[in-house]
């Protein structure tokens, strides 16, 4: 007999101890694809409707893991100006590798970023110069991994990356000098940059700037980096566009800045290069480096990446299906979970909401986030993480709050740590008081002042100019409405009258019930009344939701199937069914069951209906109001497989903060929040055998939630639902799901 030697024994039983202590989880991350959404989008309503960017997913291939401060990229764009993505399918060169803070499935503009890029020869600074072809059958993505081979180099780059941190790869397969370097992003000219050769690394920052109200104002904090390297520099230097600062260690306060480092390496040889972000300094994201990466094993930190993200995938299981529906389905979780961003350093720092400049640090344990979509993922994208991730989103929901403290006011929008007013409503009120009927903890009794005060009062001068409060309040509260007169000043959106007197008058309903929930008995009475003010703006004659004046006079210029300025990205059609808090006292304004059914049918049926627009994600669940449930889920499993594919223009337009992608998984589990503030989901029908939704028991006590079908495929309709043995009337409440248990959908005579 052979014997094993002892080494071997003892490295034997190390790795399946290593292996025990490592849980156990299903590969989910084989079914992300990340270039998903990074082209222009092949559905049908987004061909017909989308205009400009909207036409395109704008998500990235990002590395990374859930909701991190930087997102790893490739660089095809390299502009931080609005609307950009940093990378997009239809490219064909990559300019390097960015630690990006892009608002994925947006047209914002990315901020705080740099940019680092392997080369071979001579130096080459410009994007556009330096910038080498690659093909797309050549490359791997996935949320843990990004690789590509830089044909002009002959170089073959990996990166993958941590909540702050990134690890890249760089195998040199031509035998020339290699230099790397590395760009601040600062369109501005305000970056800083320096190369520390005895510590091995290039450190700088890049100030942000805001958009929206205040735009181009400094947001009184820069995203830090710091780069590592693991072998001994050679030869180094900065460079000031196209000229080469041989052997100086700095530059700053220029557009078009970098550093580089060169080795001397030979055929096959590799550089690793670590990378550390912060918003609050240099040392932090060396600090928040050491941290995360605290060795050069690339695959170790692959591998623990790749089991965050199937550990948090695994929150929800699904079984048989189309294994096309597998890849939309992960995909789309994986660009749920990707935002809000975390905002605070390891050691819980983080710079203070609204420019004060000051660094304050949350409690052990917990993270402030920012980075909030509002307008967008209040709908879902906000409730999915929720049910996935909920202790982060409790975290979330404390973000809001704090900014509110830091700031003064409850922000309507908060990106780049700033106020913005971008888009339009009062949202932070909607997600929050959301949260609270939900059973989840904002801190209310900090939380409920702020809360009142966006709804109570009018914001004015310097705070209204910095984006505080809600637009065209003192007209809403005078005429429970926003007449045409109103133009909106001070709004990145203006005018828009009508949606905002939709959305604001949703919010105020949500409002009614968390004042009376927290016992204030007077303000829950107001926002009652107030939660109906949609029905001002309701023209009989016309069956919509239509543009008024102050003296009550009506918007002659009517189009149901044409955009208006008194409404935000959509037309009439879109916008009448904007009420998604009141469905019956909407129906009863439109008038019979059969007339409401006739409108509905008509959005659908005459190609009008945008399903990448956020104000239609709920509509096809309407039906289910009617009592026709069959047209819900004919009307949903359409949407499905027509504006969702597998492919790089697979979704339906802009993904806004996976909002897009939260609609989509959803809807494949047979469930969607349609009401802030109900506490319920209306039922579709999943498109899978069997969902299990695999719950945090300290936020949901029952553990479990499955759903089943008897044979699941993307066109069944089902007539039977039942929970726990007991027929449901195609709806279920949040606290079901809470307590855990079955929902068994069927076909009965």
């Amino acid at each position: 007999m052979k014997k094993t030697k002892p080494n071997l024994l003892v490295a034997f039983a190390v790795l399946l101890f290593m292996m025990g202590c490592q849980k156990k989880v299903d590969n989910l991350v084989q079914f992300v694809n990340p270039l998903i959404g990074t082209g222009a989008s092949t559905g049908p309503s987004g061909i017909k409707h989308n205009h400009n960017t909207e036409a395109l997913g704008q998500v990235t291939p990002a590395v990374c893991t859930p909701f991190a401060m930087t997102q790893w990229v490739p660089q095809t764009r390299e502009s931080e100006q609005k609307c950009v993505a940093p990378y997009y399918y239809r490219d064909t060169e990559i300019q390097g590798f960015r630690g990006s803070h892009w608002l994925g499935g947006s047209c914002v503009q990315d901020y705080g970023s740099f940019t680092i890029m392997p080369m071979t020869g001579y130096l080459r600074t410009f994007p556009t110069d330096r910038s080498s072809k690659f093909f797309h059958e050549n490359e791997t993505s996935s949320p843990a991994y990004y690789s590509t081979m830089l044909q002009k180099y002959m170089t073959f780059v990996e990166m993958t990356g941590t909540a702050r941190s990134g690890f890249f790869k760089f195998s040199f397969l031509r035998g020339e000098k290699a230099t790397i370097l590395v760009t601040p992003n600062s369109d501005e000219g305000e970056g800083f940059i320096k190369v520390d050769t005895a510590k091995r690394e290039i450190y700088g920052y890049n100030p942000v700037h805001r958009i929206y109200q205040g735009w181009g104002q400094a947001a009184g904090f820069s995203g830090y980096f710091v780069v590592r390297f693991d072998k001994p520099i050679d030869n180094f230097g900065c460079y000031f566009q196209m000229e080469d600062l041989k052997n100086q260690v700095e530059i700053s306060g220029k557009p078009d800045i970098g550093a580089y480092v060169s080795f001397s390496i030979k055929t096959g040889d590799v550089v690793l290069a670590k990378a550390g972000t912060s918003f609050t300094s240099i040392e932090a994201a060396r600090a928040n480096l050491d941290a995360e990466i605290s060795d050069w094993d690339f695959e170790k930190t692959r591998m623990e990446t790749e089991q965050i993200w199937n550990e948090t995938l695994s929150a929800i299981k699904i079984t048989e299906g189309k294994p096309e529906d597998h890849t939309k389905f992960y995909t789309a979780l994986y660009h749920s979970l990707l935002f809000p961003r975390t905002f605070s350093d390891v050691d819980g720092s983080y710079p203070e909401f609204d420019g004060n400049k000051t660094i304050s640090k949350i409690d052990a344990g917990h993270v402030y986030y920012d980075d909030f979509s509002l307008w967008d993922t209040y709908r879902a994208q906000l409730p999915l993480v929720r049910l996935v991730a909920p202790d982060k989103y409790e975290d979330m929901m404390k973000s809001l709050v704090l900014k509110a403290e830091q700031g003064d006011w409850l922000p309507i929008f908060p990106m780049w740590n700033s106020y913005t007013s971008a888009m339009i409503g009062d949202h932070a009120n909607t997600a929050l008081g959301d949260a609270y009927l939900n059973g989840f903890d904002i801190d209310i009794d900090k939380a409920y002042p702020y809360m009142r005060k966006n709804a109570f009062e009018i914001s004015e001068g310097d705070d209204y100019k910095n984006g505080k409060g809600r637009r065209a309040m003192k007209s809403y509260l005078e005429y429970c409405y926003i007449p045409l007169e109103d133009s909106v000043k001070e709004a990145f959106h203006q005018n828009e009258q009508v949606s905002r007197t939709l959305e604001y008058s949703m919010t105020d309903f949500v409002l009614s019930k968390v004042a009376a929930k927290y016992g204030k008995k007077e303000d829950a009475e107001i926002l009652t009344k107030r939660g109906k003010n949609y029905s001002l703006v309701f023209d009989g004659i016309t069956q919509s939701m239509l543009g008024r004046y102050s003296d009550g006079s009506w918007y002659k210029d009517y189009n149901p199937i044409a955009r208006a300025p008194y409404l935000t990205e959509g037309t009439p059609m879109h916008h009448l069914w904007g009420v998604p808090h009141d469905i019956d006292g909407l129906f009863d304004l439109i008038g019979s069951k059969e007339q409401v059914r006739e409108k509905l049918d008509e959005l659908f049926d005459t190609g009008e209906y945008w399903h990448s627009n956020e104000p239609c994600h709920h509509i096809a669940y309407l039906y289910n109001y009617l009592g026709l449930p069959a047209e819900t889920q004919k009307r949903v499993k359409n949407i499905l497989n027509s504006e969702y594919t597998a492919f790089y223009g697979g979704i339906p337009g802009n993904d806004d903060s996976g909002q897009t992608s939260a609609w989509y998984v959803f809807s494949a589990m047979g469930f969607y929040p349609v009401s802030p503030g109900s506490g319920e989901y209306q039922l579709s029908s999943p498109i899978f055998s069997t969902v299990e939704l695999n719950l945090n028991p300290k936020y949901y006590p029952g553990k479990k939630f499955k759903i089943s079908v008897g044979k699941a495929e993307t066109d069944s309709i089902y007539n039977h639902v039942e929970l726990n043995g007991s027929k449901c009337d195609f709806v279920i409440k949040h606290e079901e799901i809470k307590s855990g248990g079955k929902l068994v959908f069927s076909n009965k005579n």
